[in-house]
Order: C-alpha cells, then structure tokens, then sequence
C-alpha cells in the first residue's frame, strides 16, 4: 500500500550534537538502518556560517523522498529541526527514541498521515 507519513520534530538541546557534518550523517544514517529506507543520495552535511542560521544542515534523499535536519548553534538553547517523509510507513517512535539519547531539553513533534490526515492551514490564490 502506498502511504505518506510525514513526521516533523522541533527539538531544543543546552548544547547541539549536530555541531560536526560527519557526526550528523552518521546519526542520520543510522536513523535510516532503523527505520528500513534506503539512500539514493547522502546523507549529506554542511555547515551555514551565516550569523542567524549557524548551524548544521543535513539533508538525505531517500527512495521514498527525504530526511532534512537544521540545526542553530546561536539560538539558547540550541534547536534542532528534523523532517522526514516517507511513502514507506515506519514507526515515529525509532526516530524519536533516535532523539531522546541525545539528552534534548525538549521534543515536540508532529506526525501526520498526509495520505489522510493533510490539513489545509493556508489556501494559495493565484
């Protein structure tokens, strides 16, 4: 059956794990062994040195669409963004739990079926 699960975290940390770009692709790939999706490209990381957005950006192409981590180094505390798509169903929890052993301050997401559950919040007028 084809699915499309959506999960989006905000999460905060007093200091990021994200701070080293090969650091974050390991974290992201082993992420991806536990939910069963496959790369087609990455994980890839860089680093934004612009003053407002210091901070990690990491990105993965998966067979069933994306995984896309941001992180800020100047915001106290730290914040930390991850999204992951997939026309594959897997488990938020494994993602979560991912999180959680990172000692965030906080996690806060939502997981939508946007299959089913795809909430307008703003209409587009051309």
């Amino acid at each position: 059956m084809f699915v499309h699960k959506h999960l989006l975290v905000n999460c905060t940390f007093e200091e990021t794990p994200f701070k080293e770009e090969q650091k974050s692709d390991f974290w992201i790939q082993e992420v991806m062994d536990d939910i069963g999706v496959r790369s087609l490209y990455g994980p890839l990381s860089v680093r934004s040195f612009d003053k407002a957005n210091y901070g990690i950006s990491s990105f993965c192409i998966i067979e069933t669409s994306h995984i896309a981590l941001h992180s800020w180094e100047n915001r106290r505390p730290n914040l930390v963004q991850l999204d992951v798509y997939s026309c594959r169903d897997f488990d938020k929890n494994t993602i979560l739990n991912h999180l959680k052993k990172l000692n965030p301050l906080s996690i806060k997401y939502k997981f939508l079926d946007r299959a089913t559950d795809f909430l307008e919040v703003d209409q587009f007028s051309p």
